[in-house]
């Protein structure tokens, strides 16, 4: 990932790489599994060769996606968070499945059409250029490629928003420094989804940079939205 201020970012994450898991399951309410698990069917529905997951964390999201690719890449800018990815992979026997590779999604390190899917979990909205970030998944894409992206966004109806207000932005950052010991990393994540787009906005977005067939579903209550698109 890259952001509008990069080391400070990526310093946050290498930080806070030994709660994260915890956190997301507290924060998803123990949902976030049947996420990736759906992520992963709408990235590829039938079995694929080479598939990229993108701002990859604990490669959790990458050890879905091996179910159905042969080659998995998992890429991240923090290296602790890779780090962390190493146990996971290697208890479900995937350490020679799954390829992980620290980079930046703004500039991807492979070659033209090189996956026939990529994933990002949690990772689209702190990129500073997300038309920039969409322009790197079309290009490493092969034609008819799938890009799925999974993320947190404002909700629309009031029950969502004031579940959102309450919980998200009041809530979770207390939940996020107690596991931590990091406040200033969960005050983070609220304040990054302020700045994120709307799932009308990032259809727009995905559109505009060459994908086509782009279509979305919101889940719990309308604070996660995920994301699909062809090249």
């Amino acid at each position: 990932m890259s952001t509008g201020h990069p080391q400070r970012v990526q310093s946050m994450f290498d930080r806070i790489a030994k709660r994260y898991d915890a956190f997301n399951t507290v924060a998803s309410f123990g949902r976030d599994e049947a996420w990736r698990r759906l992520a992963v069917r709408l990235a590829a529905p039938e079995h694929v060769d080479r598939a990229l997951d993108a701002a990859s964390g604990t490669g959790k999201l990458a050890a879905a996606l091996a179910t159905q690719a042969t080659h998995v890449t998992a890429l991240d800018f923090s290296n602790p968070m890779l780090q962390r990815s190493m146990p996971l992979l290697a208890a479900q026997g995937l350490s020679t499945k799954v390829a992980s590779i620290q980079g930046d999604v703004l500039a991807l390190p492979f070659p033209d059409a090189t996956f026939y899917c990529a994933t990002i979990g949690f990772g689209l909205r702190n990129l500073d250029d997300i038309p920039a970030g969409l322009a790197e998944f079309k290009r490493v894409l092969k034609p008819g490629g799938r890009l799925v992206v999974l993320d947190i966004v404002k909700p629309k109806n009031i029950v969502s928003k004031a579940v959102y207000t309450i919980g998200f932005r009041g809530m979770l950052p207390l939940v996020g420094w107690a596991l931590s010991g990091s406040r200033t990393a969960y005050q983070y994540l609220p304040n990054s989804v302020q700045r994120y787009l709307t799932p009308p906005e990032l259809v727009a977005e995905m559109t505009d940079a060459g994908f086509r067939d782009v279509s979305y579903r919101n889940l719990m209550l309308g604070s996660i939205a995920l994301h699909s698109g062809r090249v």
